[in-house]
């Protein structure tokens, strides 16, 4: 038997009929089962590709929702609605996305994350196991917000040593912003040892770095898009301000007082006939009683031409009192008034300046000065503010032009306020360039040849509201300044603060600088 079997096997070994047959029986399921499989995995990897670009793209319209305001509340449903909008093959058993806000890299909240899944039976696969396939994609989007930056003091060189210097012992606690365009490595430094909290610090170019080691406040260097607010503004010129002026003080005339004493007599008599003309004297039955009376008046406001000494008034009155034709009775009042002065005396007669707009050579303040709302223009001289008398200006701008600086010294108590849209829109300023000039109080015409005789130094009695501009020129900053009604915003080819300064605040309680320098766009970007 044994031998049989063994017999029967050689001659199986050893015959080659239906070897394919055989080979195909063997082969067919895996030859099957690949084919399934191959479906299967293009079926998954499509699912799998369409739904990780949708969750990638619903990350990143998520984010971007952040970065504004005015959408940040609703950064889930825009998320929605681009996972949805990237669905095809999925799009009939994908699920509902879920977002949400994480923290990225030491931020709060600062990214987005999707994620899905998709639930499904593939061919082959289903039919060996009986179950279906889910298929998830996650994806993470962070986000940094747009950021608009103001500031109050703004130095326009673009590529000057030193563009804002603060020196010595100046104090600088206003928080309200300093802005350098210029592009040089020390657009911004400090000479000395000051006291700055500026809140933040921004270079074109690069910053001293005293100040990332002696203050808290936010430096950024390189920075691009700070620009110049005013670059595309030009000085008013109103017809008014075209008339050519000199500034001049004159002497005002004084008060005068007196004690003022006045005597009224009043005589009646009586006539009769056809008119008071031909009348003659008559005996009436009920005459008028003559009178007497008298009054005094003491610090009596009098012209200035008035002397002590008295004067007599006489004026007389006829009345139809009865009767008719040549029977008519008249009566004759004479009324005479004597006044008296005594005790003259005069007071004032001040020196002072009343100023119109117009334009002027210079304006050296030499008196207690008022200027008239309205645009000044000083061609090629000085408006200089140093002597000790009261300057007020209220809807008030002054143009430099040809070389023109200011000067104002603290010994002067000045108040100046900015000229204002609806002043310029009265002068024939069109409404746009008014609204753009509004809140300008000093203007440098950009071509001005400059100067560097620019020079603020004031003192608690210094108040100036609004603008000043100098294109072209250097400021020198010291003292301090006061504000009442608008911020005080300084912007200068450079500017210089000097040891005395001291600031604290640039606008009055309750306003804050709102000239914006620069504005940088919001950034998304896809993390996972």
């Amino acid at each position: 038997m044994l031998s049989s079997l063994k017999r029967l096997a050689n001659d199986l070994r050893n015959c080659s009929s239906g070897n394919a047959t055989l080979i195909v029986a063997l082969g067919a399921p895996v030859l099957i089962g690949g084919a399934g499989l191959g479906v299967d995995l293009t079926q998954w990897y499509m699912w799998k590709r369409e739904l990780q670009f949708a969750v990638d793209q619903a990350a990143v319209a998520g984010a971007w929702a952040r970065t504004n305001d005015a959408t940040s509340a609703t950064y889930a449903t825009r998320a929605t609605q681009e996972f949805t909008a990237n669905l095809s093959v999925t799009e009939d058993f994908a699920a509902t996305p879920q977002v949400s806000l994480a923290n990225y890299s030491g931020g709060s909240n600062n990214s987005v994350i999707v994620s899905a899944s998709a639930t499904k039976a593939l061919p082959f696969s289903s039919f060996v196991s009986g179950t279906t396939a889910t298929i998830t994609a996650y994806a993470q989007a962070s986000f940094t917000r747009g950021a608009t930056f103001t500031s109050c003091l703004i130095a326009v060189d673009e590529d000057e040593d030193g563009a804002i210097t603060i020196g010595g012992s100046a104090s600088l606690t206003a928080g309200c912003g300093m802005a350098a365009l210029s592009s040089d490595p020390n657009a911004v430094i400090a000479n000395g040892n000051p006291t700055v909290d500026a809140g933040w610090i921004l270079a074109r170019g690069g910053i001293d770095d005293w100040f990332s080691t002696n203050t808290d406040d936010v430096i950024i260097e390189n920075m691009d898009g700070l620009y110049d607010p005013f670059e595309n503004l030009t000085p008013p010129n109103p017809t008014e301000s075209q008339v050519q002026r000199t500034y001049s003080c004159a002497t005002s005339a004084g008060t005068t007082s007196a004690t003022v004493g006045t005597v009224t007599t009043m005589t009646y008599a009586y006539f009769r006939g056809s008119n008071s003309n031909n009348a003659t004297a008559y005996t009436y039955g009920s005459p008028k009683p003559n009178t007497t009376s008298s009054n005094t008046k003491y610090n009596q406001i009098v012209s200035n031409s008035t002397q002590a000494g008295s004067s007599t008034a006489t004026s007389t009155s006829w009345t139809h009192v009865s009767g008719s034709g040549s029977n008519k009775i008249w009566e004759r009042r004479i009324t005479q008034i004597t006044t008296t002065y005594s005790d003259v005396v005069t007071t004032g007669g001040t020196v002072g300046g009343s100023v119109v707009p117009g334009t002027y050579s210079d304006i050296f303040v030499s008196c207690n000065t008022t200027f008239a709302t309205g645009v000044y223009i000083i061609d090629g001289g000085g408006l200089d503010l140093t002597s000790q008398y009261e300057v007020t200006g209220n809807g008030v701008m002054f143009v430099l032009k040809n070389g023109a600086y200011i000067k104002i010294r603290g010994g002067s108590t000045i108040n100046l306020t900015a000229i204002q849209a609806s002043d310029l829109i009265a002068r024939g300023v069109s409404t746009t360039d008014a609204n753009a000039l509004a809140g300008m109080l000093v203007f440098e015409d950009r071509d001005s040849e400059g100067t560097s005789r620019n020079d603020i130094n004031g003192n608690s009695t210094t108040i100036l509201n609004g603008t000043l501009y100098f294109p072209v020129s250097n400021i020198t900053f010291s003292g301090t300044a006061q504000v009442t009604s608008q911020c005080l915003m300084i912007a200068a080819n450079t500017i210089t603060l000097t040891g005395t300064t001291n600031m604290s605040t640039f606008c009055p309680s309750g306003s804050s600088e709102d000239t914006t320098v620069a504005t940088t766009i919001g950034e998304v970007k896809l993390v996972a």
